[in-house]
């Protein structure tokens, strides 16, 4: 948002004993070569030096015959001890000037907006956000094990500084695969796949997201050094849900669902370090990704839950020992079964290493 005091100009007039004006302020020289006419009544609505000095005096303000629309429509006068008359008044910036700085301030609003609403819901900002339902989605929980421990044991900025560094990560990988972050709670993060964009191949997209984000914790590498060995448990689960935004201040584009319950739950009951999913995760992923049982739990909302383990990639689909990169197979399995290419990040390691040294993260 632009203030008016950034649209505007201070302009500064000196008249002396013979009525010749000059300028007195760095902006002033500009306007008066602006100006077609620079008599005394044109500039102040004075006809002579003698009734400028004599309203400066009486503490009155001067205005212009015709005031320019850009302005100034009225002068502050005041005498100063040569006997010159000071004038002051304010004036719009050159519209140059005027159109870079609200395109800038354009700009700034549209970034903040669509720093906390993905792009399709931010358009309409005085708007209210009609909800919208999402039969297929998938919830992504990402939550740091024994955190108030780590908090309490570890230096706060400290501490700070590489739950940051995780998050931003897990930023970079998500919008790399297609998938929407929702929020940060503390330290548990929140991202969904097939909202706001709808798309079959939503699971796929939130497990290859689920490994590189385990693959981050498990590489250990961090631009902090610290003694304590983080860790995280990733939750997926796919089902309808609900999204929009709730409230006037301070929107936050959020789901609401059993399907976000059932996640966290997952999430919840996951084994650290590694990618934990659902019965209805297990069952669009299993073409793709190697699962392995893990148990059955029980959810209040939900029943029971069947658990599965992501072991990564199957082997015919991953280019590498660590079965997160995919390979051509993949790619061409993908966009037959989906009828969309596969995101070009699904092929790409990770460089970190690389990334820490110049200072990204």
């Amino acid at each position: 948002m632009v203030s008016v005091l950034e649209l505007v100009e201070p302009i500064a007039l000196r008249v002396d004993a013979e009525g010749r004006v000059s300028p007195a302020s760095p902006a002033a020289p500009r306007w008066l070569a602006a100006r077609q006419a620079s008599s005394l009544p044109a500039l102040f609505g004075c006809p002579s030096v003698a009734q400028l000095r004599a309203l400066a005096l009486r503490g009155g303000a001067a205005c212009p015959e015709t005031p320019w629309p850009e302005g100034p429509v009225s002068w502050d006068l005041s005498v100063e001890p040569s006997g010159t008359v000071l004038a002051l008044g304010s004036a719009l910036r050159p519209p140059e000037l005027l159109a870079a700085k609200l395109a800038r301030a354009t700009l700034l609003d549209k970034s903040l907006a669509l720093a906390v609403l993905p792009r399709e819901c931010s358009a309409p900002l005085g708007d209210r956000l009609q909800p919208k339902a999402f039969r297929e989605a998938t919830v992504m929980f990402i939550d740091a094990v024994q955190f108030s421990q780590l908090a309490a044991r570890v230096d706060p900025v400290t501490c700070l500084k590489q739950l940051d560094f995780f998050f931003s990560t897990f930023d970079k990988i998500t919008s790399a695969l297609g998938v929407e972050k929702l929020r940060t709670a503390g330290d548990t993060y929140v991202a969904v796949t097939g909202v706001p964009h709808r798309r079959t191949s939503h699971a796929v997209d939130a497990t290859l997201a689920a490994l590189r984000c385990a693959q981050v914790v498990a590489s250990g590498l961090t631009p902090i050094a610290d003694d304590w060995d983080w860790s995280f448990r990733i939750g997926l689960h796919s089902g309808p849900c609900i999204s929009g935004v709730l409230g006037q201040k301070k929107p936050v584009y959020d789901l609401w669902g059993d399907t976000v319950s059932i996640a966290n739950h997952v999430e919840r009951v996951g084994r650290p370090d590694c990618v934990s999913v659902s019965a209805a995760v297990q069952q669009l992923i299993e073409p793709f990704f190697e699962c392995v049982f893990d148990g059955t739990t029980v959810s209040r909302s939900a029943g029971e839950v069947p658990i599965y383990v992501v072991r990564g990639l199957r082997g015919e689909f991953a280019a590498d020992a660590s079965g997160v990169i995919a390979n051509e197979a993949f790619r061409a399995r993908y966009a037959a079964r989906f009828g969309a290419p596969c995101p070009p990040a699904a092929s790409e390691a990770l460089a970190l290493a690389h990334g820490l040294e110049r200072g990204e993260f």
